[in-house]
């Protein structure tokens, strides 16, 4: 198990001259930001990219309706990968394996995505054509492919006190903010639950741990969440350079996900 216990203070007791006072040499309130030992928080990374899309929809795009899938994630390196191919995980093996560290199931997920299609694995080679575009595994004997890749993530807002947190545990007032690497196109349809910092930053929500989809969620302050209709299908493509694949997610405490559409800045992070 992975704890988050790392902290990034604002302030630091200083020793200063003689003549600085107390209150100078005083240690100030925590921040952290965080989340796992073993991942850098957005700042930290150094991680920058446009918020422009970084592909266009290809004309042939071939939209399916997203389903249950069985993915692991690598805890080490963060890596997420999709059971596929001919040698794929049956269902009676993966509903009751239990995977040995580093490795272990991905969040099982509901999807509120209307339709979507994987272009190809994170780290595949730019213009790539065909099986090229997607990176294969051989684990336990079945086959897998590379479908995402986080980065670095933080909380937002951080948190002021340390609290001891279960594996993928966000408190209250906070969200979980993942920068991954995923090469995926997303349409939705009609309605979504759009989330906003009324900052200019905006999101939808993708997936529930129950699901069902509710605004009854605690937000940090100034933060709505709220049920749109769409005047016209929404379509999300990955943000960066020509080759990059970078969407922000965010997970509030109630275990709902959701993806950045709308930027208010021109780069992320903004400076």
């Amino acid at each position: 198990m992975i704890f988050r216990i790392s902290l990034i203070t604002l302030f630091s007791a200083i020793v200063l001259l003689s003549s600085c006072s107390k209150e100078d040499e005083s240690p100030g309130p925590i921040c952290v930001t965080q989340v796992y030992d073993n991942l850098l928080d957005i700042e930290a990374s150094g991680i920058s990219y446009p918020t422009t899309p970084s592909l266009e929809v290809p004309a042939n795009i071939q939209w399916v309706v997203p389903a249950s899938a069985k993915e692991i994630i690598n805890n080490d390196d963060y890596k997420v990968y999709l059971g596929a191919g001919p040698q794929a995980m049956p269902d009676n093996v993966w509903d009751t394996y239990e995977f040995d560290a580093p490795w272990s199931k991905n969040l099982d997920r509901f999807l509120h995505i209307d339709s979507t299609a994987l272009l190809s694995s994170p780290n595949a080679p730019y213009n790539c054509q065909g099986t090229g575009c997607f990176t294969p595994m051989q684990y336990l004997g079945y086959s897998w492919i590379e479908l995402a890749q986080t980065v670095a993530n933080t909380y937002v807002p951080c948190l002021t006190e340390e609290l001891d947190l279960e594996l993928r545990e966000v408190p209250e007032g906070h969200f979980e903010v993942s920068t991954i690497k995923k090469c995926q196109v997303l349409q939705f349809t009609d309605e979504i639950y759009q989330l906003t910092d009324n900052n200019g930053n905006y999101y939808v929500m993708h997936a529930t741990e129950n699901g069902v989809q509710t605004t009854n969620v605690s937000l940090p302050q100034d933060w709505t969440l709220e049920l749109v209709s769409l005047n016209e299908p929404l379509i999300i493509t990955p943000f960066g350079n020509e080759g990059d694949c970078y969407f922000n997610i965010l997970v509030d405490h109630l275990g709902q996900g959701y993806h950045q559409y709308m930027y208010a800045d021109d780069v992320f992070p903004s400076n």
